[in-house]
């Protein structure tokens, strides 16, 4: 399945905001969306999802306007802030599960299977805040794959994770794609990013400066330098190095 996301915009009073931004993505597709604190990654991300509302931008799947009904297919990860104290994961996702529109006789297996994709099956009676740091992300993308969603929306989804716990969730994330689920990640660690990701997007003061397919060989930290650091703010090492 094709996706297209055009002219997104979304200005506030201050001229903050994002500017007719545009990207495209295909089934299977990691794509990497970076820029700095207050670029529009967030902007972007809460208006896909009515967080806030459009000035314009219309999604496109495979060539049709997205209704919607639609949205279903699109997912995000959540915030950690979701999961209630004092009731079990598999609780609270079976309850998720039925605020979504499931039908009540497919809720337990569909859940059930989103904590064995997760591999986190035999802890669903845990409360989420004895599980850790790793297993609550975890936790967190089990909830986000309840509606078996086409594409999968994270915003610094490996922040305060150790490396080890990292690398383990990357690859989660890396067998979805594997299975053809389009997976969007924001995020400052620019260096992961290249273990994982197929498709870069840079943005810039809310527009978008750079759009291309990569590989595990591309440079993404010079790529971005380039498009976001101009000449007069780059440091000029020669001036140490010549005779």
């Amino acid at each position: 399945m094709k996706f297209e996301i055009k002219n997104y915009s979304k200005l506030f009073k201050n001229g903050a905001g994002i500017n007719e931004l545009s990207m495209e993505f295909n089934s299977g597709d990691i794509v990497g969306l970076i820029g700095d604190n207050g670029a529009g990654k967030s902007t972007f991300i809460k208006c896909i999802f009515r967080e806030y509302e459009k000035d314009t931008g219309e999604i496109y799947l495979d060539g049709e306007n997205m209704q919607i009904k639609d949205l279903r297919k699109f997912s995000l990860f959540p915030d950690q802030s979701i999961y209630p104290s004092g009731i079990s994961i598999y609780d609270f996702m079976y309850y998720t599960a039925s605020l979504s529109g499931i039908k009540n006789k497919e809720i337990k297996e569909i859940v059930l299977k989103a904590l064995q994709a997760v591999n986190l099956l035999e802890y669903k009676n845990k409360t989420f805040k004895n599980l850790s740091a790793g297993m609550q992300k975890r936790a967190l993308l089990a909830n986000a794959l309840i509606t078996k969603p086409k594409v999968l929306f994270l915003d610094e989804p490996t922040a305060n994770l150790d490396v080890k716990t990292r690398v383990q969730f990357l690859d989660l994330l890396k067998s979805l794609a594997e299975q053809g689920m389009a997976i969007i990640i924001t995020t400052h660690l620019i260096d992961e990013l290249a273990q994982i990701i197929n498709r870069l997007v840079i943005i810039e003061k809310g527009e978008k400066v750079f759009e291309d397919v990569i590989n595990k060989t591309t440079d993404i930290r010079k790529i971005y330098q380039d498009v976001t650091i101009s000449s007069s703010e780059k440091i000029n090492l020669s001036v140490f190095t010549s005779n």
